[in-house]
């Protein structure tokens, strides 16, 4: 499905604002309600000004059948439009914890089939056999 209507992005007006991925160089987990949702040794790490870096990992490697689809949406000047899933695992849920950029903007088309989490909506994160803590949570 092809969204011609997106709305145009906003690099013209600030061409200094930067999103970039970095690989990470470990393999990075996420956790929730016992169940591993995602493991990858190909997750990247988006880098945004104004914002704290986020984990974002291949859709291939997350497990697909603990999320659920939602009707929540955001729009992003620099990235597009966000969709949104629920993670459901055992009897819990987090409600759309994960999100995807299907059509990104050009100056972000790298992040097309990737997902990222919310961070404090997840159980645990791991970084090789090490959990990880958000730099700066309470």
């Amino acid at each position: 499905m092809t969204d011609t209507t997106q709305r145009p992005s906003l690099y013209d007006k600030h061409p200094d604002y930067d999103v970039h991925f970095e690989a990470c160089a470990e393999r990075i987990r996420v956790v929730f309600n016992g169940e591993t949702v995602a493991d990858s040794a190909h997750a990247q790490y988006l880098i945004e000004t104004k914002h704290a870096p986020v984990y974002y990992f291949p859709l291939a490697d997350v497990r697909q059948e603990l999320l659920v689809a939602t009707d929540h949406s955001t729009h992003c000047p620099f990235k597009g439009d966000a969709v949104y899933w629920t993670v459901k695992a055992g009897d819990r849920e987090a409600e759309n914890a994960v999100w995807s950029y299907p059509m990104p903007y050009p100056e972000t088309a790298e992040i097309k089939d990737f997902v990222a989490f919310y961070w404090d909506r997840m159980d645990h994160w791991y970084a090789g056999e090490e959990e990880i803590f958000q730099v700066g949570a309470e």
